[in-house]
């Protein structure tokens, strides 16, 4: 397991499921991403059955959660049904925060208590110790300096599914005891990032040669990331 990822966002080989085909934000790019494979929540349905949206499953509908219609610093594409903006907000907040090495965005996108337990355990001195690090971990995959454009939600597993799952659980129970979470869900994320002079856009995935799983976690009714 690559270094950055298991750093990181401690990926759970269950919780890491490959997918094919290059990613984009581009509207063709949402309608390949909509006939995901049977990992993604709601499994396959036959081409000769109608159904309803709200039947679908994840990928049959995406919208593009933008800086300029919301209180995000990046855009988000996702499918609304399953993830909310609260949710994709905090996502954006969490890769903002590492691109530009910004401590006041993780610390939106982490529950305080979560957010001093990753630093405890990853010997930082500081959440910008932190994010100077994950920064130049990162920088070993992309190969240069970066700055991530966009998120992509290309999947979302069921918790059934996620074999892994009670270790997220167990991590959060660690950072934060007793916490009163009303919602949980794992995604598979994928982030767009540009290079210093260079008109180019490029796929975090591609380079890894596989998603980030990142979950989130619905505490007291806030969203926040937990890997």
């Amino acid at each position: 397991m690559k270094k950055f990822i298991s750093r990181t966002f401690a990926l759970i080989a269950a919780a890491a499921i490959m997918l094919s085909a290059a990613v984009s934000c581009s509207e063709s790019e949402a309608d390949k991403r909509a006939k995901k494979d049977t990992n993604l929540a709601g499994g396959d349905v036959d081409d000769n059955v109608s159904l309803d949206l709200d039947q679908m499953p994840y990928g049959a509908e995406y919208q593009k959660l933008l800086p300029e219609d919301y209180d995000t610093p990046l855009g988000v594409d996702r499918d609304p049904r399953y993830v909310s903006d609260a949710e994709a907000a905090k996502l954006a907040d969490y890769f903002y925060a590492i691109s530009e090495k910004d401590p006041a965005y993780l610390e939106k996108a982490l529950h305080p208590d979560f957010l001093k337990y990753v630093l405890e355990t990853t010997s930082s001195e500081s959440a910008q110790d932190f994010l100077e690090k994950e920064y130049e971990l990162i920088k070993q995959y992309t190969g240069s300096d970066f700055t991530f454009t966009f998120v992509l939600v290309d999947g979302i597993m069921k918790n059934t599914d996620v074999t892994g799952m009670e270790a997220y659980d167990a991590r959060l129970e660690k950072a934060v005891p007793n916490a009163n979470v009303s919602d949980k869900k794992a995604l598979m994320v994928n982030c767009t990032y540009s290079k210093p002079n260079d008109g180019g856009s490029y796929s975090l995935q591609m380079r890894l040669g596989e998603y980030v799983t990142l979950c989130v976690y619905t505490i007291d009714g806030e969203p926040y990331v937990v890997f």
